[in-house]
């Protein structure tokens, strides 16, 4: 019972390290975006929010 518990927890983990590679070699960031492609944190939307400001007041 033990085995099957580590075998499975073992597919698990290398599952997700391997999708997460996966995501990290397949995504192609813009060069406009400060954060490399990461979408995970606030920290891109206050700086999308500070662009969009800055565009609007040139636009005007």
């Amino acid at each position: 019972m033990q085995d099957i518990l580590v075998i499975l927890i073992g597919i698990i983990v290398f599952s997700y390290v391997g999708w997460k590679i996966y995501i990290l070699i397949t995504r192609k960031p813009s060069p406009a975006d400060k954060c490399g492609g990461c979408t995970r944190c606030s920290l891109k939307e206050d700086l999308n929010c500070e662009t969009n400001k800055k565009i609007k007041s040139k636009k005007r």
